[in-house]
């Protein structure tokens, strides 16, 4: 594959902030841009069975889920910004 088609592997973080937006588990402030959790738990379920399905490289599926809630731990439902 040629350099310049090659992409960096996701970061956690970023890989995490995928699977959270996709599931709708968190949502970025419209005014500012920080994520902010959603408090859906049914959201939260169907990221954990994304991260199962979609898990980062060479982690297991505990580790993917064990991301995800790290990640979800440093939100809150308030923008720092709009504080």
């Amino acid at each position: 594959m040629p350099a310049a088609t090659r992409r960096k592997p996701e970061a956690a973080d970023q890989w995490a902030a995928r699977i959270l937006l996709h599931a709708h588990a968190i949502a970025p402030c419209p005014e500012h841009g920080f994520m902010r959790l959603r408090f859906h738990h049914a959201a939260i379920d169907y990221a954990h069975a994304l991260a199962a399905s979609d898990p980062l490289p060479g982690k297991s599926k505990a580790k993917c889920v064990a991301v995800l809630d790290d990640f979800l731990d440093g939100l809150s439902d308030d923008c720092p910004a709009c504080g």
